[in-house]
């Protein structure tokens, strides 16, 4: 009983707020559903398109989009508005790169095979890092709303490069199914 009471007090679930849960069931979900329907090699493409659209999306010149009138933005860009351009290039980027050049080096035409496992472990950390990046375009008083397990998992510098490193572990460590001929 003193291990539930001090695991519910680290964590803070007794005071999670509707965010906190929403992110959470979100993970979860995403993970259960994205790597098995997608399959290893849509993954595969998602994720490079998910580091594509946040290295652009981090290098995008703001001010000078601010200064154009016709787009309406105010001085600095909504959070809103950095989340839908970051998912509107990962969704270009999905559709760009299986006809590109790099789909033959990656061998990304077919859906690809994987155990349960690899689908798994390659769909959260990949959900991971999509979640760290939506979550670091919140402002700091949406931020400071969350739970502090939110905070550690997803917000910080810390937390940020862990979740930019472990999709590259993952994608470096991961083997490839040999399939067994008769």
């Amino acid at each position: 009983m003193a291990f539930l009471q001090t695991f519910l007090s680290t964590f803070h679930i007794g005071a999670a707020s509707g965010w906190d849960i929403f992110i959470i069931l979100i993970f979860f979900v995403g993970v259960l559903i994205y790597g098995f329907f997608l399959g290893r090699n849509r993954m595969i493409v998602l994720l490079l398109g998910s580091y594509f659209s946040w290295a652009i999306t981090q290098m995008l010149p703001w001010s000078r989009l601010t200064s154009v009138a016709w787009l309406g933005l105010g001085k600095t860009p909504s959070p809103s508005l950095k989340m839908l351009v970051f998912l509107g290039l990962v969704l270009v980027f999905y559709f760009l790169i299986p006809r590109s050049v790099l789909s033959s080096p990656l061998r990304i035409r077919k859906r690809g095979e994987a155990s349960w496992l690899q689908l798994f472990l390659l769909s959260v950390v990949q959900i991971g890092f999509v979640v760290s990046v939506l979550v670091s375009f919140l402002p700091n008083d949406v931020i400071a709303t969350l739970a502090p397990v939110i905070k550690k998992i997803f917000i910080g510098g810390d937390a940020q490069f862990v979740w930019v490193l472990l999709p590259i572990l993952a994608l470096v460590l991961m083997r490839r199914q040999k399939k067994i001929e008769d």
